[in-house]
């Protein structure tokens, strides 16, 4: 009995040994298990982190490169449009050249001196600038904005040398522009733009150029500016639109004045005149020709006739 009792207990012993082995075991492999997916877990989230930093620096810079572009090729459209206008006006001159009273009034509110209202006459008056403001006015010719404010100055000029611009079909039609008031309000926005976009600056770099912030702020307010500019030309063209209507006015009226000079040429009396004349002409060479057989007559018969009846008379006597 007592070696049974022996034996059951061995065995139950060794079952709770086995049974407390495999818990513990069990309580190991967990264990281990969460730490290893844990690490992967972090392993796997750094990878991700490390992948994304790039993709947003490579989104950054793209987008801050199309934004470069589009403000590149609005730039360029607002330059090719003003470039065509003053070829057309003929008025890329150079400072040397002299400047008329509305490019004196566009330097100064560029350069930011007083404006006196009274400043601007509508007389073709060119001023010869001095070196200072040579210096002023090629630094205006030379900047985007500052060529807006100066073509502005150039259709304005062309419009008060039209002899046409003193007709008073402007006054009665209520259809003449206040052009010191346009020159003024134009060259004001353009300045009040150049100094908002030295505000700006140039994009963002480091890591301001990376915030999507700042970039997004700074493509909106450079997209503003950019439209506001792109509306000054607008305002230029049709203005310079208003300089053609100028123009065509003034040759419609150098052709009636032609018309009118011309107009006292009677066609009918210059035809009666000339019939007369043809008829005259006829007369003149029928006695011309009259002339020539009596002549002939004269000299070959009458005369020696009369020379030979003279030498007959003169020995009878």
């Amino acid at each position: 009995m007592v070696f049974v009792a022996v034996a059951v207990f061995v065995v139950v012993l060794a079952v709770a040994l086995v049974l407390l082995a495999s818990a513990a075991i069990g309580a190991f492999s967990a264990m281990f298990g969460g730490m290893k997916r844990d690490l992967g877990r972090r392993r796997s989230g750094a990878a991700v982190t490390a992948d994304e930093r790039p993709a947003r620096l490579v989104g950054a810079a793209d987008a801050a490169g199309d934004l470069a572009d589009r403000l590149r090729l609005a730039r360029a459209r607002r330059w090719t449009a003003c470039q065509d206008i003053q070829q057309r006006l003929e008025g890329s001159r150079r400072p040397d050249d002299g400047v008329g009273d509305f490019g004196v009034l566009a330097l100064d509110i560029w350069a930011g001196r007083p404006v006196d209202d009274q400043q601007i006459s509508q007389s073709t008056r060119r001023h010869r600038p001095g070196q200072e403001e040579r210096a002023e006015l090629e630094n205006m010719v030379r900047d985007p904005v500052g060529r807006i404010a100066w073509t502005t100055a150039l259709v304005a000029d062309r419009v008060s040398r039209n002899p046409a611009w003193g007709l008073e079909f402007f006054d009665l039609h209520s259809v003449r522009v206040d052009l010191a008031g346009e020159v003024t309000a134009i060259v004001r926005a353009a300045t009040r733009i150049r100094d908002q976009l030295a505000i700006l600056g140039d994009p963002p770099d480091g890591p301001l150029g990376t915030d999507d912030e700042v970039m997004a702020t700074y493509a909106e307010k450079a997209g503003l500016l950019s439209t506001r500019l792109d509306g000054l030309v607008e305002r230029l063209e049709a203005f310079a639109s208003y300089e053609q209507i100028v123009a065509r006015i003034q040759q419609r009226q150098e052709k009636q004045a032609w018309l009118d000079r011309v107009s006292a040429i009677d066609e009918l009396e210059h035809a009666i005149d000339a019939e007369r004349d043809r008829a005259e002409g006829d007369r003149v060479r029928n006695m011309a020709d009259e002339s020539g057989i009596l002549a002939s007559i004269y000299l070959d018969e009458i005369a020696p006739l009369a020379r030979s009846l003279k030498r007959d008379v003169i020995p009878g006597s």
